[in-house]
């Protein structure tokens, strides 16, 4: 087994890392550091490079002077860290709590003093990088907006359920009267008690489950064109509701209706 690390070991795509330092010595330091840590970098020795290096690589962080000659740091801090599309060190020889405390506000994601422990900003490096990261717009799949629900087609002549692939669920004439009757209140609720009257051809007597059970079987035969035993719901003291009547099509009638039940 490898060691992590090894050679052998997957390889991890390499943080591009910009370093913005007017001391030609300074930046060599920390540019053969972190190339040797496995790290891409490029190198700007004053604002206005590196704005101009920053829209061409698209570096992953970038370690901020404060004392540049051209631009006073913090305004570049503040300019990098409004883009928001990577992270920001600033790397400076001022380690006043203030100064840190500013250079914080002002948008940098992490303050390291000079003359850095070069491993240590390494690691400070992957780390602000694993906390500001954003996924690649141009790798991430399209977001696919989700299938509508299957519509069932109802043949009222044959008593009949019929699914996307023409699969057909025979109904008892009960079953079709309630069905029919829930998708004709078109989302509003329908009482047990008008629901005996229409599918069953009897008033509701107390304790009487007979509705409760006619809609458990429409249900579950449902479900089989659905996929879920919510397509009727109940509705608390008042009976149940079809709430997406647009879910279901009535076949134009052909011929005599079936009477076997």
């Amino acid at each position: 087994m490898p060691l992590i690390g090894s050679p052998s070991a997957t390889p991890i795509r390499r943080l591009k890392v910009l370093i913005v330092e007017d001391s030609l010595t300074a930046a060599a330091a920390i540019e053969a550091s972190l190339r040797a840590d496995g790290m891409e970098t490029e190198r700007a020795a004053n604002g206005a490079d590196a704005i101009g290096l920053k829209a061409k690589v698209n570096p992953d962080v970038v370690l901020i002077d404060l004392e540049l000659p051209d631009v006073n740091g913090m305004s570049l801090v503040e300019h990098f860290s409004r883009d928001g599309d990577c992270g920001v060190i600033v790397v400076t020889a001022h380690g006043e709590e203030q100064r840190r405390i500013l250079g914080l506000e002002t948008g940098a994601d992490d303050y390291v003093v000079k003359p850095p422990v070069l491993p240590e900003l390494a690691a400070r490096i992957r780390a602000v990088h694993r906390r500001v990261q954003r996924p690649d717009p141009a790798a991430e799949p399209e977001a696919q907006a989700p299938p509508p629900p299957p519509v069932v087609s109802i043949d009222a002549a044959q008593r009949a359920l019929l699914g996307p692939g023409n699969e057909r669920t025979l109904l008892t004439e009960a079953e079709l009267s309630a069905l029919e009757t829930l998708i004709d209140a078109d989302g509003a609720s329908v009482s047990r008690e008008w629901l005996s009257r229409v599918a069953l051809k009897r008033p509701l007597h107390a304790e009487d489950r007979s509705v409760d059970q006619l809609v458990l079987k429409l249900r579950r035969k449902l479900a089989t064109h659905t996929g879920s035993e919510r397509t009727i719901l109940s509705a608390r003291r008042q009976g149940y509701v079809i709430p997406d009547p647009t879910r279901f099509k009535t076949l134009p009638v052909r011929g005599d209706r079936v009477t076997t039940s």
